[in-house]
């Protein structure tokens, strides 16, 4: 055989099942996108890639500001993530840059984050398995259920790791049948529906603070959504916070209250019933617990309040309900004690002209001292206060 003849023989041999290789990777490639939902609102958008090697994934997201979300996870045999490295650009004038690189070992993560020149380096204790956490990223829940498909449990243990340096939080997942199964937020549980490899199909976070549906499709232009985001900042200004947080002070005779409470928006849905639940406690706003001041005696309804800080719950209910005042201060909106309420004061509802939009606390004053409102879509909840001493609030 000729010396050209034996070259492209040993080529052949050589780039055969190279080319084999090469042809199954593309075929063992993965693509989908996921659409992040609140209400009417799209908040992000998600197109991503995994391998057996490698998830790679590019967002667009809104919230708090328009940017730009990229980033690429290396996979070991196992599946688990061994490094990961993150850039988030926004979009807008405001900001800059950061990058992130987390670096994983078997009992910690080495995290590094850049900001323009500035680089902060932290080293968080998590355990193997463990799953960045990257806002509005659903390529990285689906990471942590197809790590705990795998593992065979019904109830499988993980942890999200923030990227700020702040210690990571646990986790779970845990399987109802074989086409569902709740993962672990901050304490609430996620509904998910999967196939049986795992994959996200969609998610259901009503049942946490942040309330986002989320639906899988087969491709997303994440590059137009970022070109509309960014358009709608320009026009409108940021987005900001989902519920931003807002104060309201009154004066009612020798009181002075003051009532600090997150707004979340109604963004199409149906509120109270649905979204609030009927004879369930509330927040009574967003996020934190609603705090609310006076440093005067009160009558609110025919119950005495004392002067100092409390919290506000309700329990909304189609004839009114319960407003709750509760003794226990600064604790985040989910944590509700029961055992330090003070009183429970009946509600009125009524109807209100047209649907509010942005939930709205108020402080009126009327010819025997006030009357606190709770407005948002079509209702509003009212109970009578004023200055203990000044005759009963309800009159």
């Amino acid at each position: 055989m000729k010396p050209y003849h034996l070259l492209v023989a040993a080529s052949t041999a050589v780039l055969g099942p190279l080319a084999s290789a090469s042809h199954a990777a593309a075929q063992s490639l993965e693509q989908a996108g996921f659409i992040v939902r609140l209400g009417t609102d799209t908040l992000a958008a998600e197109q991503f890639s995994r391998s057996a090697a490698k998830l790679e994934s590019d967002l667009a997201v809104r919230v708090p500001v328009v940017r730009r979300v990229h980033y690429v996870a290396a996979l070991d045999a196992a599946g688990h993530i061994t490094r990961f490295e993150i850039t988030m650009q926004p979009l807008g004038g405001a900001g800059q840059p950061v990058r992130g690189l987390v670096d994983f070992g078997p009992d910690s993560a080495d995290v590094t984050l850049t900001r323009g020149d500035s680089a902060e380096h932290f080293r968080v204790a998590v355990g193997r398995g463990a799953v960045p956490l990257s806002a509005f990223s659903h390529a990285l829940m689906e990471q942590a259920v197809r790590q705990a498909r795998r593992s065979g449990g019904d109830s499988v243990a993980f942890e999200w790791l923030p990227l700020g340096g702040q210690p990571s939080s646990p986790s779970y997942v845990a399987w109802h049948g074989k086409d569902s199964a709740d993962v672990g937020f901050f304490g609430w549980p996620m509904h998910a529906r999967t196939d049986r490899q795992g994959r996200l199909l969609s998610v259901d976070g009503r049942a946490t603070t942040v309330k986002v549906l989320v639906t899988r499709v087969k491709t997303v232009d994440v590059a137009a959504f970022a070109e509309a985001f960014a358009a709608a900042e320009r026009a409108r200004g940021p987005v900001g916070q989902l519920s931003g947080r807002d104060t309201v002070r009154a004066t009612l005779g020798a009181a002075h209250v003051l009532v600090d409470y997150g707004r979340p928006h109604k963004r199409g849905r149906e509120i109270f019933g649905s979204l609030v639940p009927w004879g369930a406690v509330w927040r009574t706003g967003a996020n934190a617990a609603t705090q609310f001041t006076t440093d005067a005696d009160l009558v609110i309804g025919d119950a005495s309040v004392p002067k100092g800080a409390y919290t506000l719950w309700t329990i909304p209910t189609p004839d009114g309900g319960s407003l709750i005042v509760n003794k226990e201060t600064r604790q985040w909106g989910t944590e509700y004690d029961p055992a330090q309420d003070l009183v429970r004061i009946p509600m009125r509802r009524s109807a209100l002209p047209l649907p509010v939009e942005v939930f709205a606390i108020a402080v009126d004053s009327t010819d025997h001292g006030g009357v606190l409102r709770l407005d948002w879509d079509t209702s509003s909840f009212s109970v009578p206060i004023a200055v203990s001493g000044t005759g009963p609030a309800g009159r």
